[in-house]
């Protein structure tokens, strides 16, 4: 237990899925947790329930990733909640489904707007925060998608893709400034929660739609959010003050094929 005592997590996407894991386990682990997303009822159920656990640890924001004012504003609420930012974990995305010539402009637009853009525009506003509160960790959610491609996910490979350079860059730029600010990428492979629900239902559905998935996956199971909540956990502690412009894969050995 406290392997992250003292930290002050802003987490995006954080009413279901992989970002409500990260708030409780990183609550669990002694963090202070803010939890923003554009399901401001959902981020406000999570925060409570960890609250509840952990009283005065979690706090939440409505937040439109795609909007520089929301920003703003959440990074601003959650400074003064919390007393700063060490952490910035740059969760919210969907997915993007669609070939070179099934996929609509407006399709690719908001792909990148929310997966790509937002992070920019993001960690950008975050960046002052951070520099107050060092050691800083930037842990931007990637996807197996952002490494290895699919003729269907055209928007999504490249919008993954961009965010993993995007991690290197700014860890770079970090790094020669002097910063103790690290930036790392983490690339889940299929994880059960609801972005993968359209991948299930065109195979067919339920557990047939699931083993479609897990056929392609060397360990031959979905991963669950806690398999990726325990990277990130890794990333937000002290434990990896020496990992920066990374890779973490967590992917049941599916990119080494």
């Amino acid at each position: 237990m406290g392997r992250v005592n003292g930290k002050k997590v802003f987490i995006t996407g954080g009413a279901q899925g992989l970002g409500a894991c990260f708030g409780r386990m990183l609550a669990d682990e002694g963090a202070t947790v803010f939890l923003t997303d554009v399901n401001a009822e959902g981020a406000e159920k999570t925060a409570a329930e960890i609250a509840k656990k952990h009283p005065g640890k979690a706090f939440s924001a409505k937040h439109d990733v795609t909007n520089k004012d929301d920003w703003e504003a959440a990074l601003a609420a959650a400074d003064k909640a919390m007393g700063g930012i060490s952490v910035l974990i740059n969760n919210a995305g969907v997915g993007g489904w669609g070939s070179i010539e099934t996929e609509t402009l407006e399709g690719w637009r908001w792909t990148m707007n929310i997966d790509v853009d937002a992070i920019f525009t993001g960690t950008q506003l975050a960046m002052p925060y951070l520099k107050k509160s060092q050691p800083g960790s930037i842990i931007n959610i990637s996807s197996v998608a952002g490494l290895i491609a699919s003729g269907n996910m055209l928007a999504y490979n490249t919008a993954k893709s961009a965010v993993w350079m995007m991690s290197k860059s700014i860890a770079l730029h970090c790094a020669s400034a002097g910063y103790d600010i690290r930036c790392n990428s983490v690339h889940p492979v299929f994880t059960r929660t609801p972005i993968i629900d359209p991948l299930v239902a065109m195979g067919g559905g339920g557990e047939q739609g699931e083993a479609k998935l897990v056929r392609q996956i060397p360990l031959k199971r979905l991963g669950e959010p806690e398999d990726v909540g325990y990277a990130v956990l890794y990333l937000a502690s002290d434990e990896s003050r020496f990992v920066t412009a990374a890779e973490f894969k967590i992917d049941g050995g599916i990119t080494a094929q």
